[in-house]
């Protein structure tokens, strides 16, 4: 597999030499002579290879130098198969599914393009992983409101529940709580949502959805960063409910850069069918897994021959050159520095500040990140977990419920078909004919809460075994870990994984195959005060490389592979135009424009 290293690949092609004109700062593509035509890409991970892509489609003259200094790219998209008794099974180190709804719009082109989508498997918004997502608390697992169950169903939940005690009462209260005062700019989520809703919300619920998304501390997340929507209803409708009630009415408000992506997402010539099939999909993966996209466009910048990939190549310096027209690259290697007309960098803050080699004050205000260590476990028996995408740990669980420092648990069972899912069997087309002429029909087919684009022969699971049985990933550590002077290794982050396991779910059977997977400085907190500092970075960035280094990644706009995939974007099209920026621009935006309103049927549609 390409994501498991290319690292004899050097140079692919005689790279095309057009020139670059410049004035100081790049505006266009053209036969002008400048020092460098070359743009340089400063991290393999998911970001760097979709920067280069989009670089491929929107820059076609452009040539592109991709550093990575391990031996893979795909940083952390990393799917493995691992052998079991009758088969494999398929584990990921990293994320595992994609949702294709705002910025996943991206992924789902990616998929077109890169002309994987027939590798895809799609979750129906009927499915189990969609309905049924569950919180820890005190001593049980508990399921979370959905559409689906009705009124009567999610109301006796939740007055009969402990976890959602206080929760409606604090709806109900909301319009009548006081408005922040004008002079706060930000403040922790924790705090912010305590004000509007009351604390047993925040530690009970809040606080585990934010340990499945930034592994983070509510009370010391951004509630202006995370939660922008809220915290600007709150000073405009003067409440949440208010300001959910007018954009209702009035239609959503979003940031003008957001609008216009919407559109340009609209605007796309989408496969009817593609298009179909993502309508009713809650998230999508990959026969192969999320590395699978990373793949992909390895393939594609491959098949340019304008991508030279430089793995196992640290970056040591990152400078402007003493003409300030281009930017100066240099390795740890003997070899001289590379001047480039541009670079973007898909480094941490943390590691540009390292590679910028001043002793100014850093480039990017420190931002914390921290450690996960996700466990994947196979037992031979089916169905030990309960049917549903997996659940959350929040603040308010005990210690004693969770001495292990828990995030949460993901049951991978629900995202992908099993062998019985995929037999025709069981399908309610069994008829080869009947399937055949909904092929060529291009009609999609919706079996057992699971659906394939143009329904292959074989329709993709992940696992490759007789008689699937159960499939976990436990995530540990997060803001849990901070201080800490080492972290578990892996036969004790086995052990913490089992213990857990034991004691919410009562599985004691030993694991069949299991997989240790510790990601160090992987999510980035979006800590109060976050979007000063990242418009700090813009001014520091703009300042020092004139508008010719650019940034992208997970530590600005939100940390998930949408979110990078869209960092990616913004970046290359900013480059494009011409528009002097550094990646930062659009952070703290204040001009807003307000979408039409969704229909009631649309509505109905869509829940």
């Amino acid at each position: 597999m390409l994501r498991h290293g290319l690292t004899t690949v050097s140079s692919l092609r005689p790279l095309c030499h057009n020139a670059l004109r410049s004035a100081g700062q790049l505006r266009a593509y053209s036969t002008e002579t400048t020092p460098s035509n070359d743009i340089a890409i400063l991290g393999g991970g998911i970001t760097g290879l979709a920067c280069a892509y989009y670089i491929t489609k929107q820059l076609p003259h452009a040539n592109v130098t991709i550093y990575e200094a391990s031996d893979r790219l795909g940083g952390w998209l990393s799917s493995k198969r691992v052998p079991v008794k009758d088969g494999n099974v398929l584990f990921e180190a990293g994320p595992r599914t994609l949702r294709p709804s705002s910025n996943g719009a991206l992924a789902a082109v990616l998929m077109q393009e890169l002309d994987i989508a027939k590798d895809a498997i799609f979750a129906q918004r009927t499915s189990p992983a969609a309905r049924n997502r569950y919180v820890y608390y005190p001593d049980r697992l508990v399921r979370m409101p959905h559409p689906s169950f009705g009124i009567f169903t999610n109301v006796y939940n939740m007055w009969t529940e402990p976890v959602f005690d206080g929760v409606i009462w604090g709806g109900v209260t909301e319009i009548f709580q006081n408005q922040r005062d004008e002079s706060v700019q930000d403040e922790s989520a924790g705090d912010f949502f305590s004000r509007r809703f009351g604390k047993k919300l925040v530690d009970r619920i809040l606080s585990g959805v934010l340990h499945g998304i930034y592994a983070g501390d509510v009370y010391k997340l951004s509630a202006k960063s995370l939660f922008p929507g809220p915290w600007r209803d709150e000073a405009q409708a003067g409440s949440i409910v208010g300001g959910f009630a007018r954009n209702r009415a009035d239609g959503p408000e979003v940031t003008r850069r957001e609008g216009e992506y919407l559109q340009s997402m609209k605007d796309m010539k989408w496969d009817p069918l593609l298009r179909d099939t993502l309508k009713d999909t809650t998230a999508f993966t990959f026969r192969d897994g999320l590395g699978t996209l990373s793949d992909g466009l390895v393939r594609h910048l491959i098949g340019t021959g304008k991508v030279n990939f430089q793995t196992s190549t640290a970056v040591e310096s990152v400078k402007m050159s003493d003409a300030g027209n281009s930017v100066m690259v240099k390795t740890k290697s003997p070899e001289e520095p590379k001047a480039y007309a541009n670079a973007i960098s898909a480094l941490s803050p943390k590691h540009l500040n390292s590679i910028r080699q001043s002793e100014s004050s850093d480039l990017v205000p420190h931002m914390h990140s921290v450690a996960v260590m996700t466990v994947n476990l196979y037992f031979r028996t089916p169905d030990l977990a309960p049917s549903g995408f997996g659940y959350l740990i929040p603040l308010a669980t005990s210690f004693e419920r969770n001495p292990e420092r828990a995030l949460g648990v993901v049951f991978d069972n629900a995202y992908s078909p099993s062998t019985e899912d995929v037999d025709m069997n069981n399908w309610h087309i069994q008829n080869p004919d009947q399937l055949k002429e909904a092929r060529e029909a291009g009609q999609l087919i919706n079996v057992n809460d699971f659906a394939w684009y143009n329904m292959p022969d074989k329709p993709n699971t992940q696992d490759d075994v007789k008689v699937r049985g159960t499939k976990l990933t436990v995530m540990l550590g997060g803001h849990y870990w901070d201080g800490w002077p080492a972290y578990p290794d892996e036969q004790e982050g086995l052990a913490l994984a089992r213990s857990l396991l034991e004691r919410h779910l009562g599985i004691k059977e030993e694991p069949e195959a299991w997989q240790v997977n510790l990601q160090s400085d992987c999510i980035p907190q979006y800590t109060v005060g976050h979007e000063q500092r990242v418009k700090t970075a813009h001014a520091n960035i703009l300042l020092e490389y004139k508008g010719r280094l650019r940034v992208a990644g997970n530590w600005m706009s939100g940390v998930g592979v949408n979110d990078c995939l869209r960092s990616a974007w913004d970046v290359v099209r900013g480059l494009r135009d011409g528009r002097q920026g550094t990646g930062l621009e659009h952070v703290g935006s204040t001009e807003y424009v307000r979408l039409k309103p969704v229909k009631p049927e649309q509505r109905a549609e869509k829940d």
